[in-house]
Formats: C-alpha cells, structure tokens, sequence
C-alpha cells in the first residue's frame, strides 16, 4: 500500500481539533513504538502491519482515536480507523464513482449457483485471469450447507437467481430485502428489488416467479440457465435437516427447539427453527417439481433486458432433471396455467422472448447483490426500525455483531465498502442502529447491511485487513463485490 495519512474532525470527537491532532499522534507514535518492539514477526502476524491496529497489540489506557488513510490507487482509498468509544475498529474503502478507470462486479463463489469461496480466494482467481482488483467485500448471506445465496443475484449481466422475495429462513415476516444494483450505464441503487420477469410469445404472455430458484409455495414459470448447472431442479426423495443454520451469527433466539431429555452435544442438537424452515422450503420446492412441464430452449440473442430464445427440439419433459444446454435454457412450469403455457409453447416455432428485470426498475442490470437490511436510508438511520421494516430480529439487530456494509455518500460520488471487526476486546462489534450512525457520520446517504458475524472480510490491495471472528479465520461465503482497474483499450496495429 502507498500510506499517506491524515486526521479528520468527527461528529463524535469532544475534544478541540488540536487536542485530537496531538492524541492522534501521541497513539501513532505509541502503536509504531509497540510493533517495533516485537522483533520477530511470523508471516501471519506481518500481515497486521499494514493495519492501524495490530491484533496483540495492547492499547492506550484510556483509549484514543486511531485514524490512518492509505491511497491504493487513483481513486480508491482504504480508512482504519479505532474509534475509543465502542471501542470499534472500523475499515472503509472508500472508492471515487467518477473515476471512469474504476469497475465494480459482483463474483459468484467459483462461478457456480451453488459453493462458497473466501473473498481473498475470489480476488486470487481474478488475480490469475488478468483483472485487476483493488478491493473486494462479501456481499450476501447465503446457506452454510450448500452455498446458495438468498437474494437476487446478477453476475455481468447474468441472472445467477431471481426471485420475487429473498429466500432467507430467518425472516420474521416475507418480504424483498435490501439489495445493492448497477445499472449498464453504471449508476448505483440501494433499494429492496424484487424480480420482475416474463415470458412472450407472439400469442401470449407469461410472468416468471423465479431464475435459476423455484420458490417452495409459489407455483408458475421458472427458467433454468447454465448458471444452475447441468440439469434442472429434480425431487430427490431425500429430505433431511441441514446440520446447521443458514448463518450462525443470525439465529433467533427463539429458534432453538429445546430437548425434552438430557442436554444435547452440539453435534446432535435438535434443529433451530430458522434449520425447519429451511428444510419445509426446501422439500416444498422439490415436492413442486414433481408434476414439473418443462421445455429446452435454445439462445438466439439479446436485446436489452430480454433474452431471445427458440424451443429447441418441440419436446416437453415432465418430473425435472431436464438437461440445460450450454448456450440455451430450460423453461419449467408448475401448476394449471403455466403447464399449459409450456406445453403450447413446446409447438411454438417462432422466437419466444424473455425479459428479466428489478422492481424498482433500475433498467438493465449489470450487477446485483443482496444484503439485510437498509440501514440509511435519505439520510436518516433506519437501522433501529429494521425488525417492522424488513423482518429481523433483536439477537440479529440489536446484538453487536462484526458488521459488513455498502454505502453510498449524500452527492453519490463516492462508495464506502465498510467491515467493522467484533468479537474483541479492542473492538466489539456494532448493532444495526450504531451501524447506522456510524456510517452516517462517514457522510452515507443511503446504506445497507451485508452478511457480517464470521462472514465479514475486506480484502484491499492483497491482502484482507480486517480481523474475521471465526476461530479458523476467513469464512468462505456465498459471493462478493469487486473493485477493479478496468482493463486498457486493446491498441490496433497499423
């Protein structure tokens, strides 16, 4: 990193600009005096000292703000910042929206619908394509067992999955969560979209209810791309409870099922309630594919936010586990209406028309990743409001956990990918209202909670520089969100 440094009034300071000047260097001059005096640095622990904090570091009593800003590159600035009144340890990469030289993507765990991958994995596999990234955040929370991430999902223009809610087993009520867009001209949007979709043909219209994820009550249209896999959602016959929740760091505390007898090991603890739910969608879904019509299209283009197709061989294949063509889809119908629409459509020979969509719109979508929940919303914390606004719960919300966030500044020219460690003495994690003045104070006008707890990792520069909470280290999740230098014009030889 290229370290240049600097001290920044806050809302939070009570002390004159001189006397936070004067405590800011005193610390520095302390932290660097302490991490010489450890002669003998194992590779792990060099990696800490690119951090304003090191992790056996034994702070100032009393506590003092600690605040040190590094240039990355043109445009990209990573913050750590010691905040003495938590205390928190924050980390905030900050990126300029007007630099045209700059790309944000979404990165799905090893380019498959379903796995996890740690962020610094994710940025290694970029590394060895030729990309160039800068800084990268896990986005989504997602199931522990299989990967799969609970919101909309668009991987380059891709629809990875897309659903009308989010899929999460931990809400309190149904309803869309918050979700993080980029349009094809590149602006940004904080909003809770929701999938709209439908299918045309020259004699009719149907809606979709999902990409790539059939939702377990809701019968109609799904389309299946290469994204799923190689074949579409089939009934296994095999329902069993998933050994652990979606996210450990986001169970309610009403979810534990109590044992009858003697207490449980943690191996053989009867299933949480957030487990159950997961489990009955789980098995709905697959029951749904059952009596599953289902018709193979071949790609022919796209225009816009429609996909353009043609059936591909007038068949129609029923009970799933249809195979999905390299460079087509497969069209998958449950209940009355829309069986009948597949098998009309099975003797179609004319061009059939796809249009995949967010509402809100934000026109053609580039990228999408999804979080939970709002947190800032036109300047004004939401985070306090989060269990009637979007479903979560006090253990979730007003617990401190170690928190990862998007932000997005009052002008709308600059984005904060922002990690707050827990879990530690020197820094103990943030509940969603404290999140939200937090990054209130850093100048968010519209912000978002991401998945946090163990899942929480900023990767800047190489390396990540926050501390994750699991005792292994780095959790592999679901997906993330890149920064990267965009590639340079390919010059034509005269």
């Amino acid at each position: 990193m290229r370290e240049t440094r600097s001290a920044r009034h806050s809302r939070w300071a009570e002390q004159s600009i001189t006397a936070v000047r004067a405590s800011i260097w005193k610390t520095l001059v302390l932290t660097g005096g302490m991490l010489a005096a450890v002669a003998s640095l194992t590779p792990a622990q060099s990696v800490a000292m690119s951090r304003c904090v090191s992790d056996a570091l034994r702070l100032p009593d009393p506590l003092v703000r600690i605040e040190r800003v590094d240039t990355i590159a043109p445009g990209v600035t990573y913050t750590c910042l010691l905040r003495p009144e938590g205390p928190w340890l924050l980390h905030i990469a900050t990126i300029d929206l007007r630099d045209r030289t700059l790309q944000l993507d979404a990165v799905r765990a090893h380019d498959r619908s379903l796995g996890r991958e740690r962020v610094s994995a994710m940025a290694a596999r970029l590394l060895a394509r030729g990309a160039r990234p800068l800084v990268a955040i896990n986005a989504d929370f997602f199931d522990l067992a299989s990967g799969e991430i609970e919101n909309n999902h668009v991987v380059a223009g891709q629809w990875v999955k897309g659903a009308l809610l989010t899929d999460s087993p931990h809400d309190e009520f149904d309803n869309a969560h918050t979700q993080f867009a980029i349009d094809a001209a590149g602006r940004v949007r904080i909003d809770r979209f929701a999938l709209d979709a439908d299918v045309t043909t020259r004699s009719a219209l149907h809606a979709l209810v999902g990409i790539n994820y059939r939702p377990p009550r809701t019968p109609g249209l799904v389309l299946y791309t290469p994204w799923y896999g190689a074949q579409t959602l089939r009934d296994t016959s095999q329902r069993a409870t998933i050994a652990r929740p979606r996210d450990p760091d986001a169970t309610s505390p009403r979810d534990a099922v109590p044992s009858v007898t003697r207490p449980l090991s943690p191996a053989a603890a009867p299933p949480s309630i957030s487990q159950l739910r997961a489990d009955s969608a789980r098995h709905a879904s697959l029951a749904a594919t059952r009596g599953a019509v289902e018709v193979v299209l071949t790609a022919v283009g796209q225009r816009g936010d429609t996909l353009l197709y043609r059936v591909h061989d007038g068949a129609s294949y029923t009970g799933g586990g249809t195979r999905i063509p390299a460079q087509g889809a497969v069209l998958s119908a449950t209940g009355d209406a829309a069986i009948a629409f597949v098998r009309s459509l099975a003797a179609t020979s004319g061009e059939i028309r796809v249009r995949a969509a967010l509402a809100p719109s934000v026109g053609v979508p580039r990228v999408v990743v999804g979080g939970w929940p709002r947190v800032v919303h036109a300047g004004r914390n939401v985070g306090i409001d989060a269990d009637s606004l979007e479903g979560t719960f006090p253990r979730f919300s007003t617990a401190r956990h170690p928190r990862s966030a998007i932000a997005l500044s009052r002008d709308s020219t600059r984005l904060m990918l922002v990690v707050v460690d827990g879990r530690r003495p020197w820094s103990v994690g943030m509940s969603l209202g404290e999140l939200g003045d937090a990054l209130l104070a850093l100048g968010a006008e519209e912000a978002m909670n991401l998945d946090g707890g163990g899942s929480s990792a900023l990767w800047v520069d190489g390396a990540v520089v926050n501390y994750p909470s699991d005792p292994t280290g780095e959790r592999a999740v679901g997906n993330a969100l890149v920064v990267r230098r965009r590639s340079a014009p390919r010059q034509e030889r005269r």
